[in-house]
């Protein structure tokens, strides 16, 4: 992989994924903007965003096991959001949150980087359960190092598929598309990490 990661074999690899599971990943990704709809229309906004974060995770865990050929599902996917780590996601998540906000009171530019850097957070949250809540944001941002601008370079190189999404195509056909390349990202930053000179701590 070296040390920097092209974007067209992360969208092979995602186009991939959607393609063998296509209506489970356009399901997920309905009943997720369907929950949140709801629960957004219904709860105050304190409330929405810890769920927001939660979705998030349960989401990053479902395209990852996809990645691997696990067989799953959408209530595979909704039962991780009850499981045994639950506060710690939720607070992970939150956590990320705080960190964005605090950059943000400096300038938008940091905020940004900051949001980067915790790109991999709800990755780690979903598929490390013995990385607590605040170790999952510090070892996100030790993996982003030096990836950033290509997390970003490859989302703007989804512009195409968002407005066409906006103009005809449900976006529970494209975000699919996109959630994987993000999940496919997420697996190249974590093995970059695990095989350089710097070693993760042991999950």
């Amino acid at each position: 992989m070296g040390n920097t990661f092209d974007r067209i074999p992360i969208k092979e690899q995602a186009r991939g994924i959607v393609s063998a599971q296509r209506s489970v990943c356009a399901l997920a990704c309905l009943v997720l903007t369907l929950l949140s709809a709801l629960l957004g229309g219904l709860s105050a906004g304190v409330l929405m965003v810890l769920v927001s974060g939660l979705f998030q995770v349960a989401q990053s865990g479902f395209f990852l096991r996809l990645w691997r050929g696990e067989s799953v599902g959408v209530a595979d996917m909704l039962a991780s959001m009850a499981d045994d780590g639950f506060l710690r996601k939720v607070g992970g998540m939150l956590w990320g949150q705080l960190q964005v906000f605090l950059y943000s009171l400096l300038l938008i530019v940091p905020s940004l980087m900051r949001a980067y850097s915790l790109a991999l957070t709800p990755y780690i949250l979903a598929d490390c359960p013995n990385v607590s809540a605040t170790q999952a944001s510090a070892l996100s941002a030790r993996m982003m190092y030096g990836h950033r601008m290509e997390l970003f370079i490859a989302q703007l190189s989804f512009f195409g598929w968002l407005l066409l999404c906006l103009l005809a195509l449900p976006a529970f056909f494209v975000l699919p598309y996109i959630l994987a390349a993000r999940a496919v990202f997420a697996r190249y930053a974590i093995h970059a990490y695990n095989t350089g000179l710097q070693r993760a701590p042991t999950y």
